[in-house]
């Protein structure tokens, strides 16, 4: 048995792997379909809704959804998502601060921030991710990565390998 939004009566809704949110006028409505999206989770894909992550509201208050708020006509980032990232700040501030920067660390950097930046980029954030990096983003990092893209991505810095380093590596004297 697999369930439409046509069949639930549903408009509107949006779902990412195992979350979803579901949009109607009527919340005695809403609440009469939970019942039939439990069973069809449980007997068709062996999941089941957590009680506690189920909650009704208003539209106008916004529906937190994927590190997001989602607003008629706009989306903005949640709250928790500025304060992870400024948390992921904090912590790669400390690595440079404690000179321990390694090859695994500078990935760890790449893959932590370009994240956040990542899912940022696609809402009206520019301010906020230029606000954070410049004023919390400890300046040493910049001596080995720099910005692309309008403040969308972090790129390690190549750097040169001199003329006769380059030789004495190939086998040239």
């Amino acid at each position: 048995m697999l369930l439409s939004t046509k069949e639930l009566g549903l408009k509107y809704y949006g779902r990412y792997v195992d979350d979803f949110v579901l949009v109607h006028p009527d919340k005695d409505y809403l609440k009469s379909l939970i019942p039939k999206l439990s069973d069809f989770l449980l007997s068709t894909l062996q999941l089941t809704l957590h009680p506690k992550k189920i909650y009704l509201q208003h539209y106008s208050k916004g529906v937190k959804f994927l590190g997001t708020v989602i607003k008629p006509n706009r989306i903005y980032i949640a709250n928790r998502t500025k304060g992870n990232f400024y948390n992921a700040i904090e912590k790669q501030n400390k690595i440079i601060q404690d000179h321990k920067l390694t090859k695994e660390n500078k990935a760890a950097f790449l893959s932590s921030m370009n994240s956040y930046l990542g899912i940022m980029k696609h809402y009206k954030s520019y301010k906020l991710r230029k606000k954070m990096i410049c004023n919390r983003l400890s300046g040493y990092w910049f001596n080995h990565v720099y910005l692309s893209g309008g403040i969308a991505k972090f790129v390690l810095k190549v750097r040169p390998v001199k003329k006769n380093q380059r030789n004495a590596n190939m086998g040239y004297t």
